[in-house]
């Protein structure tokens, strides 16, 4: 068994012990594969990235740590979210939108601003401090003016296929759960 591995209860099995529902299940999926699908991104440059690391203070030669918290990162926090009301943001995949950081930390800050985030960690204020004045100049060196061109023809009709694949996946559930009850 993993370290990190939960032990299983028996209780976990009712989550397979009902209907599985597409689109409640997949809603999210399909709206930010649409947003990461039109959203800009930058090209990786190894240099860049390692400059924008010391600014936040990290050996870009070692792990990196969470920017937030300081434990190690095991992934990328969108500072801006790539969605927002199910659509996309207006921000991508750029340098200046992305910092290291942890599982828990990537969760619980959500879609919250990045310093609301960093407020409500239990942390040494002047550590606090170190970590939001390290952030704030990551983000004027690196980052991006929200993308606000979203209504062009193009945006609309990538628009209109998301709408048609979630149209798609409720007439899905309904055909599935007829299915389901005819076999009762």
């Amino acid at each position: 068994m993993r370290a990190y591995a939960s032990p299983m209860r028996i209780k976990s099995i009712a989550s397979h012990l009902r209907p599985y529902v597409m689109l409640a299940r997949r809603r999210t999926t399909i709206n930010h594969a649409f947003a990461a699908a039109v959203a800009p991104f930058d090209t990786y440059d190894e240099v860049t990235v390692a400059r924008a690391m010391l600014v936040l203070g990290m050996d870009p030669g070692r792990d990196l740590d969470c920017a937030y918290c300081g434990e190690p990162a095991e992934t990328w926090d969108h500072i801006h979210a790539t969605v927002r009301n199910s659509r996309f943001s207006g921000y991508g995949h750029r340098l200046g939108n992305l910092l290291p950081c942890c599982k828990p930390c990537n969760s619980k800050k959500g879609s919250k601003a990045w310093d609301a985030h960093l407020r409500s960690l239990p942390m040494a204020d002047d550590l606090r401090a170190e970590r939001e004045s390290a952030i704030a100049a990551f983000i004027d060196l690196y980052g991006y003016p929200e993308f606000t061109e979203t209504d062009t023809p193009d945006h609309q009709r990538i628009e209109a296929i998301r709408l048609q694949v979630l149209d798609l996946l409720t007439e899905g559930d309904a055909i599935a759960a007829r299915i389901r009850n005819a076999s009762k």
